[in-house]
This record gives structure tokens, sequence and C-alpha cells, in this order.
């Protein structure tokens, strides 16, 4: 028998997604805290836009919690108590500028919220978008520097596979708007995903097996992070990140944790990068849920991946 290129795998899964789409039912339902999709019944993710604790200085909105896994199970972590700061899916930065000064810390929620404007859902196939406008105001005078422009795609691309696609833009409202990362070596900031790790994890990449370290990896464009993430049964799963290292500016490299962390595509690192008043800054990563994809069936998926605009 030979053996099946993995580019005809990939147009077998997008043949398969289509027939599963016939058998798929997905809806959006909305209430006071959020929005959840959910697929034949079943919660995919839930998308935040209303704090949940107004107490806690960490509490904020625009970010996904609950992930799910193939299986139902919690994929992500909100408030953990080594890093209350971190929330699930979500994007943000240590330092942030306007006006020629430094007025927020984003990524510990000190001087900035966020208020989302508006959402739209839809359903299309095999395909459900949630769309969403988010002003970030300043915490003191509520004033609006940045409008963030929010894209999520869910697709079911098989049985054991489904991805979420990210499409972000950031357009200065105001002179003087400048993002950066942490003020060290790491230079960590930009998308993050706070996993529930099992003990098991392992992290792979496109040439094999990548070792976290304190500072940034080298590991190309995607990571594969895999183990027992559902408690309940004896099958590994795991979770690509996929980024687009080519198009960020002042790209750091991986942040990755194997414990009590989140896992992160590092882009601007320490030195902030600024956005002109009107213009934007827009980034894409996708994130795969899935059970036995190989290294070459994930490659093959980033390719696709880079030809989307």
């Amino acid at each position: 028998m030979g053996i099946i290129k993995p580019k005809i795998l990939v147009i077998i899964f997008l043949f398969l997604s289509h027939l599963l789409a016939m058998a798929q039912e997905m809806e959006f339902e909305e209430n006071s805290d959020g929005i959840v999709l959910l697929e034949n019944g079943e919660p995919r993710y839930f998308y935040r836009t209303s704090p949940v604790d107004t107490v806690s200085p960490f509490a904020r909105t625009n970010y996904i919690h609950p992930l799910y896994g193939l299986g139902g199970e919690i994929l992500t972590e909100d408030f953990p108590m080594d890093h209350p700061h971190h929330h699930g899916i979500f994007w943000a930065w240590h330092q942030l500028y306007a006006k020629g000064k430094r007025i927020a810390d984003p990524w510990l929620n000190q001087g900035i919220k966020w208020k989302i404007r508006e959402t739209e859902t839809e359903v299309n196939n095999s395909e459900a978008i949630l769309s969403s406008q988010v002003l970030w105001l300043l915490e003191a005078t509520s004033e609006a520097v940045i409008r963030e422009d929010l894209q999520i795609s869910f697709d079911r691309i098989g049985e054991n596979i489904f991805s979420l696609n990210f499409r972000i833009k950031l357009t200065a409202l105001v002179e003087g708007i400048a993002i950066g990362g942490s003020e060290d070596a790491k230079g960590y900031g930009g998308f993050s995903a706070r996993l529930k790790l099992p003990e098991d994890v392992m992290f792979s990449s496109v040439k094999g097996e990548v070792e976290p370290m304190n500072l940034p990896v080298q590991a190309g464009p995607w990571v594969n992070i895999s183990g027992h993430f559902d408690p309940s049964s004896n099958e590994s799963s795991a979770i690509v990140i996929m980024g687009d290292p080519e198009n960020l500016p002042s790209y750091q490299g991986w942040i990755l944790r194997s414990a009590s962390s989140m896992q992160n595509l590092a882009f601007p690192g320490k030195n902030p990068v600024p956005i002109e008043k009107g213009e934007s800054l827009s980034f894409r990563n996708q994130l795969l849920i899935h059970r036995s994809l190989s290294k070459t069936e994930i490659a093959q998926f980033y390719r696709q991946f880079k030809k989307v605009q």
C-alpha cells in the first residue's frame, strides 16, 4: 500500500468536514456575562463580555474562558492563584503609551479597562463566527485610546479536530500610542494561552520536541502541546498554537512553561512599537484542538493558515 501524501490527507479532512457539517448544529447563546458557542448542544468556548468579578483588580473582559476540549473537558484557567491576571485565551502587553506618556499596564489590568462596544455572531455551514468591537479605555478618565476589532472563527474540521482562528486589529484613536512587552530579557506579551497543563505535558514543533526555557525559544511558527488534558479519558490530546512570526513587529519567540504559567508568542519585546493615530496593528493566530495529528499534518494545516490573509 502506498503512502498518502500530507496534502491529500488535508483534502480528505476538508471533505469529511463538509460531510460532518451536515450533521452539526451550531448556535451562539448570549447572556449578561458573555457569549457561548454550542455545537450539538455542547459548549465549545465562552467569550467574556462582562467582568466575572467587579471587585477583583484583575477582572476584565474580552477573552475566552472556558475553552473546551474534544471530550468536553475545560482546557483553560481563569484567575489562577499563581498569576491571577491570566485569563484563558487572552492577548495583552505590559506597556501602553498614549500621547507620549506611559498610561497603563494592560497585562496586569492596571490603568486600563475594556468595553465591549458591540458583538455579532454568524453560523455558516461548519463555521461559526463571532465578531467584537472593543474600546480600550483609560481607567481614570474613560477616554478611548485604542479600538480593537476581533474576529473568532470556529471550524469543525473532523470528528477529532476543530480550529479557532483569531483576527485582531488594534487601531490608535489618539496620538502617541505604543505597546510593548515585559521590560526584561523575556519580553513577553501578545497572544497567550493559560492552559490546564497535565503532568505529562510535552511540547513539539517543526523540528521535533521543544524544551521550555526561561527565555524565548525559537521553535518556529507553531507549537503542539500534548498530554492527558482530559482526566476522564485514557487518550491523550493536544492543542496547537499557531502564529505568523514573519508579520509580527519585533517578534521574540515562544515563552513556554510546563506548569503554573501561560504560553505566549511574544512580541514586540521590551521596546514598544508605535501605532500612529488612525493606523492599525493587526495579527492572526490559530488554535487546533486535536487527538492524533502528526507533525507533517500540522505543518500542512499551518500552510493553509498562512494562505488566508
